[in-house]
């Protein structure tokens, strides 16, 4: 993550000399006072706020007791130690570093030990990777040629010195776009659909930049409600996900209610959440007793990224200063997520598991997108998915227990 906060230094740096330059993104937002009005909950019904409790949650689980009680008759009546697993993946954003991630799982998968997971959340590189994810080991092959076979000019170009003062960011994602096109296509989002009817589900995180909160996707709600329109609109959500404020631009997302058409703008779900599992206003224990079922709950935590920088003396110019604190601004944040799913999970009596990328390879390349280094790291996932048991049982910024 080191090349993200040395960007976000010099933003900070020529901040002023920007100031009252125009944005090339086209905005059009509601006031406060129209934002406080819409019933999103009418408008957009798959998305929740990540940060509360989500309206008619509990109306929404007991309605899937059907389906599930017919995949896991199983868990009818069933004790602690006779429930079914009911895995989900969380993983996290990290830019070029989620070729780990991708390595990863096609190597857990060739392990023989990777379980279908009933839930999949993605956050900015965990966006782009969580659909496939989601779909199983036989999508291992597109994580594979994505990470791969791609380079910067595969995701992003840079702009101008004129165009990052007067537009919107430092770079142009129409690269990234065009990939999303080529990937997530209509049959790939019927395939999402078609796991969506079983109720497993598909969430990706953004940050909603007008209100500043943490935005949780229903995708495969979106795949099933919105049909020929669902396709783009979760490339625009991936997007969105994935877009490092000041270095990739928001994406605006437009709505209408009551004949005015607005837009609202989306950035990197890593600003609010680095990585992402349930809401934490609603006990899984609740869960079951929604559903009258029981299941064994497991809880996987990819990072990616490392959990610390080696130590290096601390710089005294303005700059570095800044890129420094950044650094650890945004690490400490990416472990403080970590911690908080761990410790739901220890509330909530649910297994849990989680690895980032080993300290010995310096994940320092997040925003390079080299292929080389993705292919490196992707490489060393794999080896590592391959030994199937590789998970910590606590977060690794704890250290060792004992």
């Amino acid at each position: 993550m080191r090349n993200f906060p040395k960007i976000l230094a010099m933003l900070v740096l020529i901040a002023g000399v920007a100031t009252g330059c125009g944005q090339t993104v086209n905005h059009r937002p509601l006031s406060a006072e129209e934002f406080a009005q819409i019933d999103f909950l009418t408008l957009v019904p798959e998305r929740f706020w990540g940060d509360a409790l989500p309206p008619n949650l509990e109306e929404a689980i007991r309605s899937e007791g059907p389906v599930l009680r017919a995949r896991f008759p199983e868990a009818v009546d069933a004790t602690p130690e006779t429930a079914p697993l009911a895995p989900l993946l969380a993983i996290s954003g990290g830019g070029a570093n989620g070729a780990f991630s991708a390595g990863l799982l096609a190597g857990w998968s060739e392990s023989g030990q990777r379980p279908q997971f009933e839930v999949v959340t993605g956050v900015s590189a965990g966006a782009i990777i969580a659909p496939f994810a989601f779909l199983g080991p036989d999508y291992d092959p597109i994580l594979l040629q994505i990470y791969g076979a791609s380079g910067r000019d595969d995701i992003y170009l840079l702009n101008t010195w004129t165009e990052f003062l007067f537009g919107s960011a430092f770079a142009d994602t129409t690269p990234l776009k065009r990939q999303l096109e080529t990937y997530v296509t209509p049959e790939l989002v019927e395939a999402i659909a078609a796991q969506t009817r079983l109720k497993r589900r598909l969430f990706i995180i953004t940050t909603h930049f007008d209100a500043l909160r943490p935005v949780v996707w229903d995708i495969g709600a979106i795949a099933l409600r919105r049909g020929a329109e669902a396709a783009p609109l979760i490339r625009q959500i991936i997007l969105a996900s994935a877009a490092i404020p000041g270095f990739f631009p928001p994406v605006p997302i437009e709505w209408e209610s009551d004949g005015k058409r607005f837009t609202e703008l989306h950035v990197d779900g890593a600003v609010s959440r680095q990585v992402f599992a349930y809401p934490a206003q609603i006990p899984v224990g609740r869960i079951n007793e929604i559903l009258g079922l029981t299941f064994r709950r497991q809880i996987f935590v990819i990072l990616n990224g490392n959990i610390q920088d080696t130590y290096e003396p601390a710089p005294v110019t303005t700059a570095p200063i800044v890129q420094r604190a950044l650094t650890a601004l945004l690490r400490n944040k990416s472990n403080a997520d970590v911690e908080q799913i761990y410790y739901l999970a220890q509330r909530d009596g649910v297994d849990f598991g989680m690895i980032a990328i080993p300290e010995e390879f310096r994940a320092d390349g997040s925003t390079e997108f080299d292929p080389d280094y993705m292919r490196e790291l992707m490489q060393l996932g794999r080896e590592i998915g391959r030994r199937g048991d590789f998970w910590l049982d606590r977060p690794a910024s704890q250290g060792p227990e004992g």
